[in-house]
């Protein structure tokens, strides 16, 4: 049975309280994707205005290696969820996929012959770069839900990093001008103990989960009807 995109959210929240004081972001935020999706590995790939790509975290060398790859031979999932900003995966074991050929053939030099889940980086409505994890095993029935959540809240985080220099992005200033989104981002790291660019990414996980907007969801957490201690939503 697969979980509800709140539920993932919440979920989300419990990971990144347990990773925040792995610095820098970038790492910080591949290894909250590697928890929530029980991979192997994952890395975290900008895409520049120019087109260019830049692996900026990984958690081991195969997952660095798998980008590099997917540059060199110009396929892969990774390079489809930049172009199509869906969820991307999959299966690298012998025959069982054949959309990207090269990607196949020479996946197979690196020993690897699993799965590998793309999941687009979204930041309002532009796709910034791409998380891309692996596992030796297979897909499940959560990995697409759960990249649906990742994209939108690591996007968010990642933007509003400082070293990364995301901040001159036009949607960069959009959230952080409303007063009452500044108020529930502190609530939210008072509630789960998250830093403040983890508790803004929980609110654009949020507010997807609900199909809403941020400023919604951030009155619902101002107002005490969402608390994401316990992940439930008051009704009304």
């Amino acid at each position: 049975m697969t979980e509800t995109h709140e539920r993932l959210v919440g979920r989300l929240a419990a990971v990144l309280a347990g990773v925040q004081g792995m610095e820098p972001v970038p790492q910080r935020l591949c290894e909250a994707g590697r928890q929530m999706l029980g991979a192997d590995g994952v890395a975290i790939t900008l895409s520049t205005a120019k087109g260019s790509r830049e692996t900026v975290g990984a958690t081991d060398a195969l997952s660095t290696h798998l980008e590099d790859l997917q540059d060199v031979v110009g396929q892969g999932p990774s390079v489809d969820a930049l172009s199509t900003r869906m969820v991307e995966i999959a299966s690298l074991r012998a025959d069982d996929d054949q959309r990207w050929p090269l990607m196949q053939q020479h996946g197979a030099g690196l020993d690897f012959a699993g799965t590998m889940i793309a999941v687009p980086l979204v930041a309002g409505d532009d796709v910034i770069g791409v998380l891309t994890a692996h596992r030796q095993g297979g897909a499940t029935d959560d990995d697409r839900d759960i990249g649906l959540v990742l994209g939108p809240a690591l996007g968010t985080a990642l933007l509003h990093d400082p070293q990364l220099g995301l901040d001159g992005h036009g949607y960069a200033d959009e959230w952080p001008s409303r007063a009452q989104v500044h108020q529930a981002t502190g609530m939210v790291v008072g509630q789960v103990g998250v830093l403040p660019e983890d508790a803004l990414a929980l609110l654009k996980g949020q507010a997807f989960a609900q199909g809403s907007t941020l400023t919604e969801v951030a009155r619902q957490v101002v107002e005490r009807r969402i608390d994401l201690r316990r992940f439930t939503i008051e009704t009304d």
